[in-house]
């Protein structure tokens, strides 16, 4: 009896151990770019088990623009009070958001921009 109760143990400890591993394995985020892209923007680390490298490249370009909008933004709250490099740094940025912008949507990490059109 006692080799049995230490055989049906193991045997639950063992099925346990599959179906946690199982259920870990499914609640996993997918690794696509374009969710990457956001968390990049977001400035949230990536998840540890998105390691392709299209998966990296795309968290880095997100990071890069949500760095620049960050500052972009910071620099035209206080608009009024820029001194000349700071003018000239809210020039530059609100060039190359643009740029980026276009890149990631070239990459389909962002929806294509809708033309204005005029009244």
């Amino acid at each position: 009896m006692n080799n049995r109760s230490l055989l049906l143990f193991l045997l639950l400890l063992a099925a346990t151990s599959l179906f946690v591993a199982a259920c870990s394995q499914q609640t996993e985020a997918p690794c696509e770019p374009e969710q990457a892209f956001e968390l990049g923007r977001s400035d949230q680390t990536p998840p540890p088990h998105c390691h392709e490298r299209a998966y990296s490249e795309a968290w880095q370009l997100g990071q890069t623009l949500g760095e620049m909008e960050r500052e972009r933004d910071a620099l035209a709250a206080r608009a009024d009070d820029l001194d000349a490099a700071d003018r000239m740094r809210l020039r530059v940025l609100q060039r190359d958001i643009p740029e980026l912008e276009t890149l990631a949507r070239i990459q389909g990490l962002m929806e294509q921009a809708q033309p204005e059109m005029p009244e």
